[in-house]
């Protein structure tokens, strides 16, 4: 996390620099600045009559986050998330004004840009995909926008 903080503050390094996760069998991008924190997953207190992807709320140094799986929440070809002991809670940025976490699979670490080989975006796929990369190994990383996930109408729809 030190290291994250520190190329989040480092304008220059931020601009190119992501974090990668593996959520739901897929491999994402997030941009540093809409990254808060990443923890190991603490106690979840379920809520009843929610969507499926909302895991439920946990408190984190007396501050309540809503959880949610963000594999799930981005759609069905993706996989629920399993615990294990890679899985992290990844938190948002204060600048959002919303307590949500999002848990992931595994973290993938710090990733530059640069090291990746940019693809053409699919006609039809999600909004808040902004990107694709293609990594050497000829994976594919797909750049998630924080903010646009945040805004979706279903996001702020928990109920069932």
């Amino acid at each position: 996390m030190e290291r994250l903080q520190h190329v989040a503050t480092d304008s220059g390094a931020a601009d190119n620099a992501r974090l990668g996760i593996h959520a739901g069998g897929q491999q994402y991008l997030v941009a540093l600045r809409d990254i808060k924190e990443v923890l190991p997953v603490p106690e979840i207190h379920a809520v009843p009559l929610v969507q499926p992807w909302f895991l439920g709320m946990c408190n984190i140094r007396g501050n309540l986050y809503a959880v949610t799986d963000l594999a799930r929440f981005l759609g069905s070809r993706h996989q629920p998330a399993v615990m294990t002991a890679e899985s992290r809670l990844m938190l948002v940025h204060d600048d959002f004004d919303i307590n949500a976490a999002f848990l992931i699979d595994s973290l993938a670490g710090l990733r530059s840009l640069g090291d990746f080989k940019p693809l053409e975006m699919v006609a039809d796929g999600p909004s808040y995909i902004t990107s694709r990369h293609e990594d050497d190994q000829h994976h594919l990383w797909e750049e998630l926008n924080m903010a646009l996930i945040l805004e979706k109408q279903e996001f702020l729809q928990v109920a069932a």
